[in-house]
């Protein structure tokens, strides 16, 4: 009969049976990529729940990165619209404000078409911390400089372009197609007569 103190020190001895599975890898990366999957397969149907599910872990592992969905959306939103940065425009100031326009509304179809949820929380107000709609009004005013357009007619054509690129990317319109071009040159047209109009309807000095 063996003592206590070698039961002690024995190595236990694993019952026959399915090996024990390695808990899998987790990081913010990891936790980030399988979060953005997720929303694109389950969109308002998307929870802390459902995002361990999928990572084979505890829910309460997620909790030790992200406080909350809230928390998590606002950092995958932070992730995905990185590239929507003032500091590096996707245009040059050589082109023309048409040419510029057309790079930033590629840009910005292109990362709201893969996951239209984002355009959704947007139109709730519920991820405004992102920043999301003062990074585009920042290059919007770059992209149409020298214009020399009034405030009232950036807003408007600002805000027409929008929801007109909104509404193509929940239509579920790829982002590489080119039809949308002609919209956004309308509405740039637009913008060009209304100030043109204001000016003729401005009194001479």
């Amino acid at each position: 009969m063996k003592t206590e103190k070698l039961q002690a020190i024995e190595p236990a001895v694993r019952r026959a049976g399915r090996p024990r599975r390695a808990a899998p890898a987790l990081d913010s990366a990891s936790i980030l990529q399988a979060a953005l999957v997720l929303l694109e397969e389950k969109g308002e149907a998307f929870s802390m729940r459902a995002l361990a599910q999928k990572l084979g872990v505890d829910v309460m592992a997620l909790y030790h990165y992200h406080a909350g969905k809230e928390e998590l959306l606002l950092a995958l939103m932070l992730e995905r619209f990185a590239a929507l940065d003032p500091a590096r425009p996707p245009f040059t100031r050589r082109q023309a404000p048409a040419r510029r326009l057309l790079a930033l509304c590629a840009l910005y179809l292109e990362l709201i078409s893969a996951t239209p949820y984002f355009v959704r929380l947007m139109a709730r107000g519920l991820v405004t911390q992102a920043d999301v709609a003062e990074r585009f009004t920042a290059l919007f005013e770059l992209a149409i400089e020298g214009m020399q357009l009034d405030k009232k007619t950036r807003l408007r054509g600002r805000d027409a372009l929008v929801d007109f690129l909104h509404g193509h990317a929940l239509a579920g319109r790829p982002a590489s197609e080119t039809q949308w071009h002609a919209s956004v040159g309308l509405i740039l047209a637009g913008m060009a007569a209304r100030q043109t109009h204001q000016r003729d309807l401005t009194p001479a000095a």
